[in-house]
């Protein structure tokens, strides 16, 4: 749908689509046709939902066996391989729709009628999408801020690339507010016709930068944000010339003409305000969600919340030294109310009730704890002095 459409548009006349064009609404009506409103009919039923996973897996695992030769088994899961080669497969068989509906309607000059259901199914599924993602990042909880205690304590080593750019993330609430933001912008303007083309660019940049996240530091959902960049950008497709005369040429544009969903103009509103309606619920539905996720995803602290080093540490009234014993206390962690987590010099992580320990804490200056307690049946002091997690600049 990138290509321009070659007339001025008339009251009595609507332009000719160029070939170009018309292929490429074929192929992108049969796309969503399939990925979209297939399923939505599907998995209304769960016995036609099972039948209808068996015969992607049968699809899937011939085209793997035929064209892709994986050396290693596919399972569903959605982002691995088996996911893109369903995608694959989905490419296929809209282009052969597309292809078959070319020569079989080859005489129409244009779809004055579909052309704005379509536009109308884009807007419907991106912004459900972003309004979804923005609002439980305005309240941050899609990445966990602040990020958990032992997630802060790990070597960055250790952590594999996805979840250090969600830790990274979830470190800075204020940051990952600000995106979920700029989000929930793209899919509120996407509710109304008039917004639709600065939604979609929002969205657009908003997808692109999310995909290459995804793509670059391995998190498994590529093909999801893959989908919503191109859904903005095939609306955004139709204004692109009045774009390119406006950025580039500096050219004056007239206003797009907004296509109607049916002939009655008020029969014809009723769609776009049911989607307004539908998304402002999205909405409120969605900062509901994220308020949720933050409550569980932060309880309330306990006392000495916190990473605390062990800088002295005695079994049994004897002292066991640093790098002695592997068993011997590194840090511990006050995360959860009513418990710790211990960290040995090996790297074992063991938790414990604090009721089953009936420790004695003492807190003798600022950051500094004493620890003493029967741990295992072994009587166990330690010294213990807070780690200060995340430094800030002036």
């Amino acid at each position: 749908m990138t290509s321009a459409i070659t007339e001025t548009p008339t009251p009595l006349e609507p332009a000719r689509w160029s070939l170009a064009t018309r292929i490429a609404f074929r192929f992108v009506f049969a796309y969503y046709a399939i990925n979209s409103l297939l399923p939505w009919l599907v998995f209304k039923s769960e016995l036609l939902a099972e039948k209808y996973r068996e015969l992607w897996d049968v699809v899937v695992l011939w085209a793997d066996e035929a064209v892709f030769h994986m050396p290693y088994e596919l399972f569903n899961t959605g982002n691995d391989a088996y996911g893109w080669v369903q995608l694959f497969c989905t490419l296929a068989f809209a282009g052969t729709a597309a292809a078959v509906w070319s020569v079989l309607d080859r005489g129409r000059l244009r779809y004055e009628r579909l052309f704005p259901w379509l536009r109308f199914l884009l807007r419907y599924l991106l912004a459900s999408a972003m309004i979804h993602y923005g609002t439980i990042k305005i309240i941050p909880s899609q990445m966990i801020a602040p990020p958990p205690l032992g997630t802060l304590s790990a070597r960055i080593g250790d952590i594999f690339p996805n979840h250090l750019l969600w830790w990274t993330i979830g470190a800075s609430p204020a940051f990952e507010s600000a995106s979920g933001l700029a989000e929930l912008l793209g899919g509120v303007l996407l509710l109304t016709p008039r917004t639709t083309l600065l939604g979609a660019l929002i969205s657009a940049a908003n997808m692109l930068l999310v995909f290459l996240m995804n793509m670059c530091y391995d998190i498994p959902v590529k093909q999801g944000s893959l989908m919503l960049f191109l859904m903005a950008v095939i609306l955004i497709a139709p204004d692109l010339p009045r774009l390119a005369d406006m950025f580039f040429f500096h050219r004056r544009v007239e206003p797009s003409r907004i296509p109607p969903l049916f002939r009655n103009r008020w029969l014809s509103a009723a769609p776009h305000v049911l989607l307004l309606l539908l998304g402002l619920s999205w909405v409120k539905s969605g900062l509901e969600l994220g308020r949720q996720r933050y409550d569980a995803m932060n309880p309330p602290r306990p006392p000495n919340y916190g990473v605390w080093t062990v800088e002295a540490f005695a079994r049994d009234g004897k002292d066991v030294p640093l790098y002695t014993e592997p068993d011997r206390w590194h840090l511990v962690t006050f995360q959860m109310p009513g418990s710790i987590r211990v960290t040995e010099m090996a790297g074992s992580v063991k938790a414990y009730q604090l009721d089953a320990l009936a420790p004695s804490l003492h807190q003798p200056e600022k950051d500094v704890l004493i620890f003493d307690g029967q741990v295992e049946g072994r009587r166990v002091r330690a010294k213990l002095r807070k780690m200060p997690l995340i430094r800030r600049t002036t």
